[in-house]
């Protein structure tokens, strides 16, 4: 095997004759049964624990616009166009934010804020496809909103100055009062405190992004610096969700809030008198995470707050360096329309809102019916998913008329105003993504969280051998030499052996390995190596 022997291993030459004997009888009968026609056919699901395969991306729900701009920004950052679709998503909710709301009926609309998280392993492209979105085009969009804020500052810093001054003069006439120094002592005369000209919030700097931030802090920005609402986004979003509860025992019933749109009001303030009123409370949400963690974020009661994120968990792609950047500047110009929109005047200022067509109503209530029905047959988080779907496309279809919008206006700049309707194709073609691209991801996502530990050590066992294509599975060799994550001891190899046994992988040790301090070692059926070549 070209490796340096532990000690007590038998020599790997030895093991191979003992499971597979010589060269050229290799495919008769072997003392342990080892021939290839002697074993059952494998289980090839065990390398994706049972779990349904990834959904296609609809990428031509995005329009002969944006799905080419999708696939040119994944193809240069050598990742699956759904790492660059998702915080795409999740930005342009943001653009949107109170502006504009969708509306099915007088009684039922939502914010447009999206909630989009991806999953893969390390270096399976999902930073820099988010890059192409996060590194440059927000960025500028950012720096756009600036706009009069240094003049803003500047007034509010002065009119802060002037309150002072103005107290500090009338604190002094009313103590030249206390003592008698004025002729005239009547209270009725003194002056009334003067009332403050500058509120005691400083204006914030406009925000269209935010990663670790506290419900306070959250709070003050919705109120000044972004009433659009901003975008947490996080590399890996299990430090924002693991971390809710760590400065307010509120804080994940705070965050669940942040979906809704909402009035809402933040008490408690360690500087200022007044509470902070939110008059609408959405955030939009973009993050990753690894397979692995999962099972921590997914733990334990279903509260609704991961029934909210839209999931992508595609397969990796074959590494190949792009050649094309994406149109950067393109897209800074198109998505900038979309910053521009702004809420309408009034106390507080208010989002348009922007109804279905009567033709999209029929369509909504037929799709509400059929989520209804799925959701009746469902358990767990994938009921409470269903549950949201019917909201998610109702907000999906705002964003994908406004991306279509936009990218057009950039064509023709004459056609700039906005879509006053949600028209059914853009329904049609959210509803479309919701039913076949993002449920089937919920069921990806929540499936795998309920493997077994036993079934993630055989699911890690078996991409080992498909990767390695070893002779055999020795425990020692596992635990000592290659050291797969999450097997660092011998019960759990074996347990995980246990698994791939039951799906026709290995074959038991002989009953001679079987002893306290045996060299424990497991056949591999030859017929998966047939089916990798």
């Amino acid at each position: 095997m070209g490796e340096e022997r532990l000690d007590n291993e038998v020599d790997p030459e030895e093991l191979r004759k003992q499971f597979w004997g010589d060269a050229d009888t290799a495919d008769t009968a072997k003392p342990n049964g080892a021939g290839a026609g002697d074993w059952g056919e494998p289980d090839m699901e065990v390398l994706r624990l049972h779990r349904r395969a990834p959904p296609r991306f609809p990428i031509e729900v995005f329009g002969d616009t944006w799905g080419p701009w999708l696939v040119n920004a994944a193809d240069a950052a050598a990742c699956p166009v759904d790492y660059v679709a998702m915080p795409l998503l999740a930005g342009v909710s943001t653009l949107i934010g109170h502006s504009r709301w969708p509306q099915a009926t007088p009684g039922w609309s939502e914010p447009p804020h999206l909630w989009t998280v991806v999953v893969g392993d390390s270096g399976v492209g999902k930073s820099p496809g988010a890059d192409s979105l996060m590194r440059t085009v927000l960025p500028e969009l950012e720096h756009r909103m600036i706009g009069d804020f240094p003049e803003r500052l500047r007034d509010w810093q002065a009119a802060q100055e002037f309150d002072k001054a103005a107290l500090k003069q009338w604190q002094e006439g009313l103590r030249a009062a206390q003592k008698g120094k004025d002729q005239d002592k009547d209270p009725s005369k003194i002056p009334p405190m003067p009332a403050p000209t500058a509120s005691d919030i400083a204006p914030e700097k406009p925000r269209l992004r935010q990663h670790d931030i506290t419900i306070e802090q959250l709070a003050a920005i919705l109120a000044t610096a972004a009433p659009k609402g901003v975008l947490v986004t996080r590399d890996e979003i299990a430090g924002w969700l693991t971390a809710m509860n760590a400065y307010n025992p509120a804080g994940r019933a705070f965050w669940i809030e942040a979906y809704g749109g909402r009035p809402y009001r933040v008490e408690r303030r360690k500087h200022g008198t007044e509470p902070i009123e939110i008059p609408r409370l959405a955030v939009a949400v973009y993050g990753g995470t690894q397979p692995e963690k999962l099972v921590e974020l997914i733990a334990g009661a279903d509260d609704g707050l991961l029934a909210r994120p839209q999931w992508a968990w595609p397969d990796p792609i074959p590494f190949r360096l792009g050649r094309e950047a994406p149109q950067t500047t393109w897209a800074i110009e198109a998505l900038d329309r979309l910053r521009e929109f702004d809420l309408q005047p009034g106390n507080p200022p208010h989002p348009v809102f922007v109804p279905l067509t009567p033709e999209g109503l029929q369509w909504m209530e037929e799709f509400a019916r059929e989520m209804e029905a799925r959701q009746a047959e469902a358990g767990g988080l994938l009921r409470s998913a269903f549950g949201k779907a019917r909201g998610t496309a109702l907000r999906l279809s705002l964003v994908l008329e406004e991306l279509w919008w936009c990218a057009a206006a950039t064509k023709d700049p004459t056609a700039f105003t906005p879509p006053a309707t949600i028209s059914q194709k853009a329904l049609a073609a959210a509803s479309m993504m919701v039913n076949d691209y993002f449920m089937p991801m919920a069921e990806r996502v929540y499936g795998d969280a309920a493997a077994t530990e036993s079934e993630r050590a055989a699911a890690t066992i078996a991409r080992w051998i498909v990767k390695v294509r070893p002779d055999y599975v020795h425990v020692r060799h596992l635990q000592r030499k290659v050291r797969l994550p999450g097997l660092r001891d011998a019960e759990k190899i074996k347990q995980g052996a246990g698994v791939l046994v039951d799906a026709d992988w290995l074959r038991p040790p002989p009953k001679g390995q079987q002893g306290l301090r045996a060299r424990i070692a497991y056949a591999i059926n030859p017929k998966i190596l047939e089916r990798l070549k």
